[in-house]
Parts: C-alpha cells; structure tokens; sequence
C-alpha cells in the first residue's frame, strides 16, 4: 500500500470516513481510516484522556478535518457544496457531481479514566460521568455544538469500558466551515443540505449534552433501555450477569435525532440564515432514515455514467462505510450503500436494489460486495453474516458474477476488511481513464427530485 495512493482521515468511524471517501473519489485515490492498515484485531487510532478531550480546540480540529479537502478545492469555487448528515449514499451523490461534502459532527474518542475499577462491562455510569464533564466544558465553549455519545453494548461490545464514542454535533455551522463554505462557494451558489431526522432516545445528561443507549438495527431503543428476553439471551452468550437494559434511571429521556446518523435539530434554520445572509440557494434534502438517500444517489450516478453514452458496468455494494468510489466512477459501477450489516438494514437493502433493478434493465448484472464489519468473536444477535447479504444478492443477481473480495469464512463478520479496498482499487486501474467526463449538476438533482 502507497501513502501516495492513499487518503487518510484523521481518525477512525464516523464523518471522517466519509468526507476522506469523497475526496478520494475525486483524486483517484483510495480512504483508509488510519495508515498503516493492521489486522482488525490489532486496530489502533488516537484515544483522548479526558483531561485532553475537554482541553481540545474544536474550532481548530474543524479546520484540521477540513484539510482532507485541500488537494481537491485549492483556489477553487463550487456551484454548490453538500453540508449535513452522514451518509454513505451522499458521497456517491457528491462524487457524480464532484463536489465537496461537509459533515455536521465529528467523533472524538475519549477514554474511561475509571477502567480499572470497573467491574460490570455494562455499567454504563462511567460513560456517564465522562460525558458530562467533557459536555459541560465543550457546550460552554463552543455555541455552535451539542454534545452526544453512543454507547451501544451489542454492536460495539468490542470497545465497552474502554472508551466513549463522543460526538460534537453541529446546532450551528462552526466557524471553520463558514469559511470554507465562503471560500469555495461561487457567487449564488448553493448550500445542498442534508437533513437526517432518524430517532432515537437519548438520556438528557445536561444543557445539549446527551447520551444515547444503542442504535440503528433491528434491536429497537426499548429494547436496549428495558431489555427483552432476545437481548438476555444475548448478554448470557457474552458471559454477562446484566440484564434489564441499559437505563441510567438518574437522567431523564428524551426524544431526538439519532446520535450516529442524525443531524441536531436547529442546524437547518441555521444553514437556511447563512444562505440568505450571503445570497447563497438553500436546497434541502431530507429523509427519516440514512437508507433514504440511496435511490436519489443511485439515479445520479446513473446519469453520470450513461450521459456520454456509456454504460453502467455493475454494482458496487458497499456496507456500513466501505465506500470506494475510485472504482465506482473508473468503472461505472452504480454504487449502492447499504447502512449497516443487521436484518432490518438488510430487508431496507433488498427493496432498494429490486427497484434499481427494475428502474434500470441497462445495467450489468454483476457487484463487488464489500462487507464492511470486522467485530472480532461476535456473537450475533441482528447482524446477519455476509452468507445471508449473498444469498439476498443472488435472488437479484448470478452467484457467479458476485464477486467478494476479503470474505473467506461467510458465517464470521471477522475478516480483512482492507483486503477489499485494495482488490477494487487495483480492479479500478484496470479501467483509468474511461469515466465518464459528464458531471451531474445543480439542475440535474433538482430534475430528478421532482
């Protein structure tokens, strides 16, 4: 693997994964989370102390994000710029009509400092007190931001007491992305505003600051506050006494936009301000779930590559966040994002790809399947392993033109989740220089949102 080759973001999951997957779409490269790729089992990335985490310049780390896009928009202005939740079917959106997609949140990883006296996995109280510090200092200093941590004991059990995915969620636009956002917009250009309104509960840990229990599957958010017997079941494989649920009975819940995949309530009227104020359009998209934006993603890309006469090689399945849109455009693949690797999403999948199937009879009839979920010794519970994505696949498409590159025992999630980036990327060279030149524009999306 060439550094030169190479996109990393700064760290590991979240926003960074998909503004890096866009630039590298643009550049030709592939995005890789950290660099050097290890073996899942042996993944490493940059975890904060708490003493670190509330001592950070945010307002600085926006614009060290941000630097992702550096060889890309350099002296450049956009007729329009992606700003919102997300979401792995807007970087296909993006990259077919090569423009920059800004996320509303980053993930800042931040250790429990009470690990060692921790002596229920499921005690999710350290959480607690982590958050609440670093929220109370984060939400004093920067306006612009709420503060949400994701603890989810089943999908993520593999880090539970270890450390605290927190996430700063944008109510306001930053001062960096402002900037950006004025630097590379044209005169009355346009603000392409996603909005995720996915939801979830929340415990209401202080003034916008929240910690949420679980997230998008087919465990429901009962399910993880109150328990269920599926959920026990669950907790008794993984050598767990807890049952019950996760409920922290000292906070209030509320209802709000899904932590990992949602956008803070008061960003659009925020965005829609800044529009008008410069003489910026504002157009919305909006869906209630992140699958929502994959047909609309699709039906562009389509257009990108048939607009020159060309034709669409195939799919491209991408799950969770192993986009690798290099290959999508050298290739003409239609990429397909699919949320995650759980029943629910799988059925969500499945009704989406049958209708691309029927809305589009020109295309191949071929994918690359990229399982992107790599939890070493998961026990299952809603995640389905990649023998069920393939028996869904091979309903729609011959087993023999599927190919999965990285998979080799299809009952495990455990596998070389590089392995398939690196397999499509070599593919994609194959094909360099045979894109399509069309770019899909402002009124090209206006047109097929009608």
């Amino acid at each position: 693997m060439s550094l030169k080759e190479t996109i990393v973001p700064p760290t590991l999951g979240g926003s960074y994964v998909y503004m890096a997957n866009t630039a590298a779409g643009f550049l030709g490269k592939k995005a890789y989370p950290y660099f050097p790729a290890p073996p899942p089992k042996s993944v490493d990335f940059k975890k904060f102390t708490l003493d670190e985490a509330v001592s950070l310049d945010l307002n600085r780390h926006c614009s060290e994000i941000l630097k992702v896009y550096d060889p890309f928009v350099h002296n450049r202005k956009f007729p329009a710029v992606f700003f919102g939740a997300p979401n792995g079917g807007i970087v296909n959106l993006a990259v077919a009509m090569g423009l920059p997609y800004l996320c509303s949140q980053f993930r800042i990883p931040i250790l429990l400092e009470t690990n060692d006296r921790i002596e229920d996995k499921d005690d999710l109280k350290p959480y607690a007190e982590v958050v609440e510090a670093v929220g109370e200092r984060w939400t004093t200093r920067y306006q612009w931001g709420a503060v949400s941590c994701l603890v989810d004991p089943i999908h993520d059990r593999m880090d539970l007491s270890e450390y605290a995915h927190v996430r700063e969620k944008f109510a306001q636009i930053p001062p960096a992305f402002e900037e950006f956002l004025l630097n590379h917009l044209s005169r009355n250009g346009t603000v392409i505003f996603v909005n995720m309104t996915y939801p979830w509960m929340s415990h209401r840990l202080g003034e916008r600051v929240y910690l949420q229990v679980g997230g998008l599957g087919d465990v429901s958010a009962d399910e993880y506050l109150i328990g269920s017997e599926r959920v026990n079941e669950f907790l008794k494989t993984e050598n767990s006494r807890h049952e019950g649920g996760w409920r922290l009975k000292d906070y209030p819940i509320t209802q709000r936009p899904e932590s990992e995949w949602g956008t803070e309530p008061g960003l659009k009227k925020a965005v829609q301000e800044f529009c008008n104020k410069n003489g910026y359009d504002f157009l919305l998209l909006e869906q209630n779930h992140p699958a929502g934006f994959n047909l609309l993603a699709a039906h562009s890309l389509h257009k990108k590559h048939t607009a020159d006469g060309g034709r669409c090689g195939g799919y491209s399945i991408n799950i969770f966040w192993g986009l690798c849109p290099t290959l999508m455009l050298r290739a003409r693949l239609l990429g397909c994002w699919f949320t995650f690797t759980d029943r629910a999403s799988l059925d969500i999948s499945e009704e989406q790809l049958g209708k691309l199937i029927d809305d589009f009879p020109d295309i191949a009839k071929r994918a690359v399947m990229g399982y992107y979920w790599s939890y070493p010794g998961a026990k299952l519970l809603d995640v389905v392993p990649p023998s069920g994505w393939l028996n869904m696949l091979s309903k729609h498409i011959p087993r023999e033109n599927i190919t999965i590159p990285g998979l080799t025992d299809m009952e495990s999630t455990e596998h070389d989740i590089f392995q398939y980036e690196d397999a499509l990327f070599q593919e994609s060279k194959k094909f360099e220089g045979k894109e399509s030149r069309y770019v899909v524009s402002v009124e090209d999306l206006r047109g097929l949102l009608r």
